[in-house]
């Protein structure tokens, strides 16, 4: 194995002439999730009109580190760690989960591109798609031209006696070059690109479902951390702030003056635990963990001043959401029920993998909300 890759799981084909349902044209449905230290790939297929996990991939790489002690590295904070090797660790996985799906849906960081609710008055469908491409001018920071715009209507406000309410559209806006980054990658695989879509869009489509609480998904990733409102099944914030995951494993390097890499790992297996055994951490964790919890607030507090509605719950997912403490440090400071991801809820898949899935399920919420897309 090179000393840069984890393999964290891989198919769980332990017998493919047995399960392998391939020859007998079974057709499935693949999303894969390049992230900045990790790729996840997630193959569903329907039995019965419920989605089944056929395979599932996840390839880790410490290489991440690395960037941490570049500090050039460090300023341009959109580098991906896989860079031009997205396309053979892809290969990779394809091959070693057995996957002869040809095409896939894959999904772009909310930091890349541009997401926003436009209040427009109400007027007929033909009529709306025009609107939208004039107002989305006035929303968007860069030149249309750049840009490939994709928007839903996700309700309407409804009319008053001085006011004949409003139409509710989600507008997002993710650059052409960015978009043909991931096509040229899917391509060099051996794959086609079905759709491409924002990455939050496909974690809520996972672990919210039709689910019409307000709600808080939360993901603190290594590159950013990524706070979203979903309210009645919609998507209707999505803000990425700098402070990540990859930030704690910096500072705890650097305050128990260890390697990055057993920083890492000291994060994952005591996670806030840390704090408590050694003193001195806390005064440099706190307050990266404190930013994220201001900023989750600052979002619900936006939200319930547009809507007055409560959030009721947040669910962490993601590689984070399985560190140790981390929950409960939310759940305290923000006052509200902590709920763990479980994006496999509607899933069936083998019982002998339950305790792998309750292990990691999290971290597929993305790649697995890829491969429901197209089965809706």
């Amino acid at each position: 194995m090179d000393k840069h890759l984890l393999i964290l799981s891989t198919s769980f084909w332990y017998n493919p002439h047995v399960f392998n349902f391939f020859g007998f044209g079974q057709k499935t449905y693949l999303g894969i999730d390049i992230g900045t230290a990790s790729i996840k790939i997630a193959e569903l297929s329907k039995e019965k009109g419920r989605p089944k996990l056929e395979n599932y991939a996840i390839l880790e790489s410490y290489k991440f580190l690395d960037v941490l002690t570049d500090d050039s590295a460090m300023t341009n904070r959109s580098r991906r760690v896989f860079g031009g090797e997205a396309t053979e660790m892809i290969k990779r996985l394809i091959g070693k989960a057995n996957i002869a799906v040809k095409e896939t849906n894959m999904a772009v960081p909310i930091f890349s591109s541009f997401l926003t609710v436009m209040d427009l008055p109400m007027m007929n469908e033909t009529e709306l798609a025009q609107a939208v491409q004039f107002e989305a001018r006035k929303y968007v920071p860069v030149s249309l031209e750049q840009l490939v715009i994709d928007w839903n209507l996700i309700g309407q406000t409804p009319p008053t006696a001085n006011d004949q309410g409003h139409l509710q559209v989600l507008l997002v806006a993710i650059p052409r070059e960015l978009i043909d980054e991931y096509v040229d990658t899917a391509r060099n695989t051996g794959l086609a690109v079905s759709a491409i879509e924002l990455e939050t869009v496909s974690a809520t489509r996972a672990l919210m479902g039709s689910d019409p609480t307000p709600t808080v998904i939360l993901d603190v990733g290594a590159r950013d951390t990524t706070i979203s409102i979903v309210d009645q099944g919609f998507l209707r914030i999505s803000h990425s702030i700098e402070t990540s995951s990859e930030d704690l494993t910096r500072v705890l390097s650097k305050a128990l003056n260890i390697s990055l890499r057993r920083a890492e790992e000291l994060k994952r297996e005591r996670g806030v635990a840390v704090i408590r055994e050694e003193s001195e951490v806390a005064s440099v964790i706190l307050p990266l963990l404190d930013i994220i919890s201001s900023s989750i607030q600052q979002i619900i507090d936006l939200h319930h001043s547009k809507t007055q509605r409560k959030i009721e719950k947040l669910i962490m997912y993601g590689g984070a959401a399985n560190m140790p403490g981390l929950a409960e440090y939310f759940s305290k400071k923000l006052k509200i029920d902590i709920t763990y991801a479980n994006p496999f809820s509607r899933i069936i898949y083998p019982q002998k993998l339950e305790p792998i899935i309750k292990k990691i399920g999290s971290e597929l919420a993305i790649a697995l909300g890829l491969a429901l897309r197209d089965m809706q």
